[in-house]
């Protein structure tokens, strides 16, 4: 099955002189059968089918295509889903409504949609965790090159817009595209008084939709004041959210309840260890994600604007401290956000 914004037919494409640049997420959920499959060999599969040779990708291009993401892949056990236990999710919903079925039986109808408020408090988190991938770029001195520009002001518009779709979570009024949600911003800026400046949140949000649509405008924002912007929209969302009583602490208590299980262990170990990075310090943190959300959120709300771009041994630090925090929460799969850019080229 698939999912993401390209089984929404809204992947934003990005045509340059020279290639494409594919900023949207091409993602895919597989069904599988095998009890070992899952339980032992899980990490290496998902590292392999992540990483799987491109040679039929390069016959469906015409000329170079930059992938900005990598494609995202997730495997569910054919019997937790039968015994309920995938728990419902903004993207389980999305991709239940796109309906798109790659290969296979149809099985969406047994994915329970009925997500809760907390999943918009992680769409926060999660876009949090975007901005603090842009960390070692904008806090650098030489953050010029357009790749890096577009990629950063890609993940900024991606803050705003999480920011857009938490607030219609807790206003339940939801929907599965990005078009549909843009058209909702006037009545969210109205239903919260906390937005100082409701005009102009209303048209960061509109414009924000805009570009994810058609992104050949992304180049020309100024990405650190878009980071800053985006950020702000994101931690006006977070005190809405603490304000009805919805926290980081009660979204992870109940992981951290379960984190200390052998088996639990286990598998964090083989998730470090399917990427090709390991840090032993990791096995004394029994909540990794708590840990790495703390870290991270450290990290976003003490980057200054006005020592962006300048030497300066605290925003080395920050690089340092981020990174750190993006190493813990994917289990080593990224430091930030150009290390896993890859082109493909037509045959």
């Amino acid at each position: 099955m698939m999912h993401g914004s390209g089984a929404r037919n809204e992947a934003t494409l990005y045509s340059g002189p020279e290639h494409d640049i594919l900023l949207g997420n091409l993602g895919f959920t597989v069904m599988t059968k095998s009890q070992i499959r899952d339980t032992l060999a899980f990490p290496l599969l998902l590292r392999f089918l992540r990483n799987i040779d491109k040679t039929s990708a390069n016959q469906l291009v015409e000329r170079p295509l930059a992938l900005v993401k990598p494609f995202e892949v997730s495997l569910i056990r054919h019997q937790n889903l039968l015994e309920g236990h995938i728990p419902p999710d903004i993207w389980v919903f999305e991709m239940v409504e796109a309906g798109k079925i790659i290969y296979g039986d149809n099985l969406l109808q047994l994915f329970n949609t009925d997500f809760g408020f907390d999943s918009g408090f992680r769409m926060i988190i999660n876009r949090l965790f975007g901005l603090n991938l842009c960390v070692p770029l904008i806090a650098r001195s030489d953050f010029n090159h357009k790749m890096d520009v577009l990629s950063v002001n890609y993940e900024c518009t991606k803050g705003i817009l999480g920011g857009l779709e938490s607030l219609l979570v807790l206003l339940d009024m939801y929907r599965p595209s990005y078009s549909e949600r843009g058209c909702l911003a006037n009545k969210v800026v109205e239903a919260y008084p906390e937005f100082t400046d409701p005009k102009d949140v209303i048209e960061t949000f509109k414009l924000a939709t805009q570009l994810k649509l058609d992104p050949h405008e992304l180049d020309r924002l100024s990405p650190i004041s878009y980071w800053f912007k985006s950020r702000s929209l994101l931690e006006t969302c977070l005190r809405i959210y603490n304000s009805e009583g919805i926290t980081a602490g009660g979204v992870f208590s109940d992981v951290q309840e379960s984190s200390f299980a052998p088996v639990a262990r286990v598998k964090e170990m083989l998730r470090f260890v399917a990427n090709g990075r390991f840090d032993p310090r990791s096995f004394a943190l029994h909540d990794l994600d708590e840990t790495a959300t703390k870290l991270m959120l450290s990290c976003v709300f003490s980057l200054n604007p006005q020592t962006c771009g300048k030497p300066s041994t605290h925003n080395e630090r920050l690089i340092s401290a981020s990174r750190y925090a993006n190493f813990l929460r994917t289990r080593g799969q990224w430091h930030q956000i150009t290390d896993h850019i890859t082109c493909i080229h037509p045959i």
